[in-house]
């Protein structure tokens, strides 16, 4: 399956792609983490899929794969671009300290893209302040990601405590009352609740 996967043929990188998805073991990293940047829009889209089911079972090899190839001097604009994006997509964690290290590239795009999923993982935004990004990851890297949605409830950006109410209601089932833009004092209210909620419940659920 691994061949089939670097196939030249794109329908049998396509296929071979797609089976990663069901197979999703961390001996696949190797061969996954190309097509994220493929040539053929298909096979970028089916790897993306792939690497969203891979990365709830075997996250450490997909992210080191990912760190490996970002830091090969030989890996192109366009391969970086795609696995910064896909990072982001990917909404995991631990892919917080690999993008950082891209957030004050001298590429403006690469910065923007690093910028943009750390983002969609975190939803914080420190800009392209490598400083301010490290140091609130001193802070918060033992902290579960749906506390970092939690604290976003009351982020002065509306489209940042949006997303974090849209994907909190997606993965929890629960609004308790929130609304993006309802005044501050109800929104402070309602994160409020999500926050006993955490402490008596949603720990408990959400090991990862």
């Amino acid at each position: 399956m691994l061949e089939e996967v670097g196939s030249p043929d794109v329908s049998r990188r396509f296929w071979g792609t797609f089976l990663l998805a069901e197979l999703a073991y961390p001996e696949g990293a190797r061969g996954l983490v190309p097509r994220l940047f493929d040539p053929d829009a298909k096979v970028r889209l089916v790897a993306r899929e792939a690497a969203r089911t891979m990365v709830q079972s075997a996250h450490e090899a997909l992210l080191a794969e990912i760190g490996r190839i970002l830091r090969e001097p030989s890996t192109s604009r366009t391969a970086r671009l795609g696995l910064l994006e896909a990072l982001g997509e990917l909404r995991e964690a631990m892919a917080v300290p690999i993008l950082i290290q891209h957030v004050g590239d001298d590429d403006p795009e690469v910065a923007t893209i690093a910028r943009r999923s750390l983002i969609a993982i975190t939803r914080q935004d420190f800009g392209l302040d490598t400083r301010r990004w490290l140091g609130w990851w001193g802070q918060n890297s033992s902290r579960h990601r749906l506390e970092w949605l939690i604290d976003a409830l009351v982020d002065e950006t509306p489209g940042i405590r949006r997303a974090a109410g849209d994907e909190l209601k997606a993965l929890t089932d629960q609004t308790f009352g929130y609304y993006d833009d309802l005044p501050k004092r109800e929104r402070e209210r309602a994160q409020q609740r999500f926050r006993d909620w955490w402490t008596s419940e949603g720990r408990a659920r959400f090991t990862r």
